[in-house]
This record gives structure tokens, sequence and C-alpha cells, in this order.
């Protein structure tokens, strides 16, 4: 399990302070630091599908640079096709594109915090039920919690603010 971490270039700094709190907690994810400008569109869309492929989580930053920003949404695009947990992170206070609504929405690093126990929680119970599969030889998908399951339980302890 890692987490896809979606963000305009001008937003790095706060992507890549959300990038080194997931990693203190073990979290592996995925940052893209290239230079955009310096690749091909068809190279740059390649790598993002790749990585989001790989990945089961999704955090897009959100700021007001993010509306002009024709890559967040195409990752989130992408991470909603493959049915990745979806979580924004609003940088500043402005107002959120209503597509984001559905997802849970972050805007504190308590709330990324709650992201991070979720997460982990997700983890935990995944292993439990595999080991539990594994163990009585039956093949197939495992229990694993569904991504409407981890937004729900997200957004209630956002809600609750624990």
């Amino acid at each position: 399990m890692s987490v896809f971490i979606s963000y305009k270039h001008l937003d790095r700094d706060l992507a890549m302070q959300i990038d080194r709190r997931l990693k203190l907690d073990n979290i592996t994810t995925y940052l893209d630091v290239l230079d955009a400008e310096s690749q091909s569109t068809v190279d740059i869309t390649t790598v993002i599908t790749k990585n989001i492929a790989k990945c089961t989580h999704l955090i897009a930053v959100v700021s007001k640079e993010t509306a002009t920003s024709w890559w967040v949404p195409f990752e989130i695009g992408e991470a909603t096709i493959s049915a990745k947990r979806i979580a924004s992170y609003r940088s500043s206070f402005s107002s959120l594109p209503e597509y984001l609504e559905m997802w849970p929405k972050m805007d504190s690093m308590q709330h990324l915090d709650l992201f991070i126990e979720t997460y982990k929680n997700e983890q935990r119970e995944s292993a439990y039920n595999r080991n539990i599969f594994e163990s009585v030889g039956s093949v197939g998908s495992v229990g694993v919690k569904s991504a409407s399951d981890f937004h729900s339980t997200l957004k209630a302890k956002i809600r609750r603010g624990y």
C-alpha cells in the first residue's frame, strides 16, 4: 500500500511536508519531483499512470494555484477510475472544486494524522484478512475495505475531530 501525492509544482513545499509526515509513519509514497517542463506530455502521462496504478491511495494538494493545473485533475481522474482511496489536502482557504466534495477534505496536519490512522487501520485489517485466508487455503481477493469505506471512515473522523 502506498500513497501518490498529487500537487501543482507551486505547492511543492506543502507536498514535500506531507510526504515527510507520511514517511515518518513508514508509509511508502510517490511524489513526482521531476521538472514537468523538461518532459514530454507522453512521458509524464506514462509515469503518472504507472505510479498511480502502483498506489492504493492518492492525496491531492489543492490550492488557488491548482485551478490552473491540468495534471492534478488528470491524476485524480486516473485514481478515480482505479478505485483508489482519495483525499484532498487544502493548502489555503479557497473553495474546493465541487468534484472534490465526494472525498475526505483535509486542511491541517491533524487531519493528515487521521488519514494516517485510517490508512494504518486498513493496512492492519488487510494483513489480518490475508493471514486468515492463507491459513485456510482460500484463493482470491481478501476482505480489504472498499475505497468508499475508507472515504466514509476518514470523513467521519475529520468531522468529529479525532
